[in-house]
């Protein structure tokens, strides 16, 4: 897979030695069950036509630069972790785009006519809510009408598992109040983050990228994988903690040696030692009603 990062203005150089592809759209945190239908749908469109598979995403989150509402700051999958995961389903280019305030303010229809049909786009693919250009005024429909019969357009309808639908905003949710043992039904797995373990004594610390979105404080049941090798084991998460630091002691001896590169995968909530009745405790409706007001 080859990444490609992109700033404003594009450059004609980048259009000009693009390659004809099927793109896929979205910010993708998480590549979640939804995600991967999106993929899947334009990997089997490119498959038909002959085509490289695309993904554009952004980097940072949009939240970040147009400040309305609640910012998202930190990932459940940085951008490093998401470029490995779409290589592994099949993508060929990933175009990274850099968000800032000059994208923000590019119209619906230049967005198409640059970053679509300007980079060889013969085909778009994305999920039924998906926006884009100044203020979001660009929806499907309208992309639609913005390609102009330039290139073709599908929409991938809403996913929903378990009366709920799939998104990265319900991911969130569900991590941030601790309910990590339903994260697979939405995710396609455990939620996983990798980085470095270190032995402290009877303990262990984990370093990881700092964008990781973590739980909220607690802790909880754990799982550390470093190919064949794996074992369970207690992770604390703390307010207090370090940026990019875990605390992490195992049910049993350690099988990995120091500096070893790791998997986490979070398992079940074991205890709040803040007392905090939100916590790990609200139903998944109730939650989602939190969240959303």
């Amino acid at each position: 897979m080859r990444t490609i990062h992109v700033k404003h203005p594009i450059g004609t150089t980048l259009q000009k030695n693009s390659e004809p592809c099927v793109m896929a759209l979205g910010f993708f945190d998480g590549v979640h069950l939804g995600h991967r239908e999106i993929i899947k749908t334009a990997k089997l469109i490119a498959g038909q036509k002959n085509l490289k598979l695309a993904v554009m995403t952004f980097f940072p989150h949009p939240s970040t630069v147009i400040k309305k509402g609640s910012q998202i700051t930190r990932y459940i999958t940085p951008l490093s972790v998401k470029e490995r995961m779409f290589e592994k389903l099949g993508v060929d280019l990933l175009y990274v785009v850099e968000f800032d305030m000059n994208v923000a303010k590019v119209p619906h229809k230049v967005f198409v006519d640059d970053y679509l049909y300007g980079l060889r786009c013969h085909h778009a693919v994305a999920g039924f809510d998906y926006t884009y250009g100044f203020k979001g005024e660009g929806n499907m429909a309208q992309l639609n009408l913005d390609a102009e019969g330039r290139f073709g357009v599908t929409t991938v309808e809403k996913m929903e598992k378990q009366s709920h639908k799939v998104s990265s905003s319900l991911l969130r949710g569900l991590i941030s109040s601790g309910q990590v043992e339903h994260v697979p039904s939405y995710l396609g797995g455990r939620y996983e983050i990798q980085g470095i373990l270190r032995q402290e004594n009877h303990q262990y610390r984990m370093y990881i990228d700092v964008d990781y979105f973590l739980p909220s404080p607690g802790t909880y049941e754990v799982t550390l994988k470093n190919g064949p090798v794996v074992t369970k084991g207690m992770c604390e998460v703390s307010s207090s903690d370090q940026p990019g630091e875990l605390r992490i002691s195992t049910f049993y001896d350690c099988p990995f040696e120091d500096h070893t590169p790791v998997q986490l995968l979070w398992e079940n909530f074991i205890a709040d030692y803040d007392m905090n009745a939100f916590h790990a405790q609200l139903p998944l409706d109730e939650m989602e009603l939190r969240i959303s007001e």
